[in-house]
């Protein structure tokens, strides 16, 4: 099981790295990893974090066990006019990628956008690649509505992003008032 909890500036040189991990970038960029340097970074995400920005929401993903710090949950995009969102959810330590924390993440992050901020959509994006991101969404009730063909190249080949979506009267939840931020 898996907390989310609110950004913590202490573990910004974690970020830092996750954000520099060509991999992670391999599954979360349209664009080919290019390094950023540390004060960059912090800069972007202090801009981020800054309480004025009301178009982003960065939360850390922990285990419950433990308090280990294993990923990120980027809400962005966030439309208040539209009652929308974009989510994405990224296990940035390796030896918890593969296991579902990512999916686990999403479930309390959707608790989150529809009972707390009052989104009426929340869609997020994958590579057609990344089955396993598709198929954990779609268990949760997300449809494709989108899909955007040849949209980036990945090993010299094109392949295209899926866009899909999760309307608020679609969402299930056994526990529809779980907190997304623990204490």
């Amino acid at each position: 099981m898996v907390e989310i909890k609110e950004f913590d500036l202490q573990n910004v040189s974690v970020h830092y790295k996750w954000n520099n991990d060509k991999e992670l970038n391999y599954y979360d960029s349209d664009y080919p990893h290019q390094h950023e340097d540390f004060e960059t970074f912090l800069k972007r995400i202090k801009s981020v974090l800054d309480e004025r920005n009301k178009t982003n929401d960065l939360f850390e993903i922990h285990l419950e066990k433990n308090d280990k710090l294993i990923g990120i949950v980027d809400v962005h995009a966030i439309d208040k006019f539209n009652n929308r969102c974009f989510v994405k959810c990224t296990i940035g330590d390796r030896d918890y990628a593969g296991q579902g924390y990512d999916i686990e993440a999403l479930k309390i992050v959707l608790a989150h956008c529809f009972n707390e901020k009052n989104m009426h959509k929340v869609a997020t994006t994958a590579f057609d690649f990344n089955t396993s991101w598709i198929e954990g969404v779609k268990k949760l009730g997300f449809e494709q509505e989108g899909q955007l063909r040849e949209h980036v190249i990945k090993n010299d080949e094109y392949c295209d992003k899926l866009i899909f979506s999760l309307l608020k009267r679609n969402y299930q939840s056994k526990d529809k008032e779980a907190p997304v931020v623990a204490e």
